[in-house]
């Protein structure tokens, strides 16, 4: 058995040890799409790099096959890099791994922190030569529970987003796009064990083909902001096919949102007043309310309205009736919005005794 054999087998026998103590740096998005597997080819080369003047390294490799004709058992490999050499592996998903017609993850495990890993990925151009993009090798800090993906867009170019979970558990994570900071919609994807998704055209994934935007941006969670996720996206030029990398950012997660709602009927606000008790805030935390019209069925005009409060920047709302509940955004009381706040029924008639209708008022009180 040659050296090189032996530091092989050796690699892959301990691949668990090697990634317990060493670095494993985690290309998040690699392919290989041949001709006849999908609507357009697309190829992964990959560069390993070994930074040390005095020290060889073995790396092991292991592919993390989620989209495509995947492998029944996660493809391994190993190579060991000498002192400053570079390593090539062109295709690698194919001619490494042998698992043409699939897409994932590579994980690249060292013993130390001197590797470093670059990939680029391509199709080739109808008109010659090839279009792709940069994807480099990622260290598991660049991993996050929740990340951001700015520069988006959608119209003259298309956004494909893509999620891998490096961890051992499954996950399940929260993708919300967002343009110039309106939400557009929400998609959620439940990931195995080191595996991961993709969603081409995440404008369209939301219902939101239509929109023509370059300043979106989405916002990705792990449930509860628990495992650390990688996160990428790809901006394409429809004209050109040209493609941008994003790489997911650190970002914080958002203030928990409860919803409260408002019952409504002639003449009471439930909670708020006049005959149910007030509705009670507290600073810091972060609302919805919903005005929701519980009105008996033969009710008089069943229409309410929301005369907003301005203090807490709460907009006010003219039609609130059976089946029409109104949504007001989501806010947070702070402290210097301690105290009590009216607010009143913008009808007069509802329940057919105007009098009464014009006492419908009712308070927030912030604590």
């Amino acid at each position: 058995m040659t050296v090189h054999r032996a530091i092989w087998l050796y690699a892959l026998s301990f691949a668990p040890s090697l990634a317990a103590f060493g670095e494993t740096l985690t290309i998040p998005a690699v392919t290989s799409l041949p001709p006849g597997s999908a609507a357009s080819p697309f190829f992964s080369d990959v560069r390993v790099f070994n930074t040390s003047y005095t020290t060889a390294v073995t790396v092991p490799a292991v592919y993390r096959c989620f989209l495509g004709t995947c492998p029944a058992t996660a493809p391994q490999a190993a190579f060991t890099l000498g002192a400053r050499e570079s390593r090539a592996f062109d295709d690698m998903v194919s001619a490494t791994f042998h698992a043409p017609s699939s897409a994932g993850a590579v994980e690249l495990t060292s013993s130390g922190s001197s590797i470093r890993v670059t990939s680029r990925l391509y199709s080739p151009a109808a008109t010659g030569g090839t279009n792709g993009m940069f994807v480099p090798g990622m260290k598991s800090s660049e991993a996050h529970p929740v990340s951001v993906l700015t520069g988006l867009s959608n119209g003259l170019f298309r956004t494909n987003l893509g999620i891998y979970n490096g961890s051992d558990s499954g996950v399940v994570a929260t993708v919300k796009l967002f343009d110039g900071g309106i939400e557009l919609g929400t998609v959620t994807s439940n990931l195995g064990p080191r595996s991961g998704t993709q969603i081409n055209r995440i404008f369209d994934a939301v219902g939101r083909a239509d929109l023509t935007t370059t300043n979106a941006y989405a916002v990705v969670a792990s449930a509860g902001a628990g495992a650390p996720l990688f996160t990428y996206a790809a901006v394409i030029d429809n004209a050109t096919s040209d493609s941008s990398f994003v790489a997911g950012a650190e970002d914080q997660a958002g203030p928990e949102v409860e919803t409260v709602t408002i019952n409504v009927r002639a003449w009471d606000f439930s909670p708020g007043g006049p005959n149910s008790p007030p509705l009670v805030l507290t600073v810091g935390k972060t609302y919805v309310l919903v005005f929701h019209d519980v009105d008996p069925p033969g009710t008089t005009n069943p229409r309410h309205g929301f005369s907003g409060i301005s203090e807490l920047g709460l907009p006010g709302a003219d039609d609130i009736s059976p089946g029409h509940d109104v949504t007001l955004p989501a806010f947070t009381p702070e402290a210097f919005q301690r105290g009590t706040h009216p607010f009143m029924c913008t009808q007069n008639d509802c329940g057919g005794d105007p009098e009464q209708h014009r006492g419908m008022m009712g308070a927030i009180i912030v604590q």
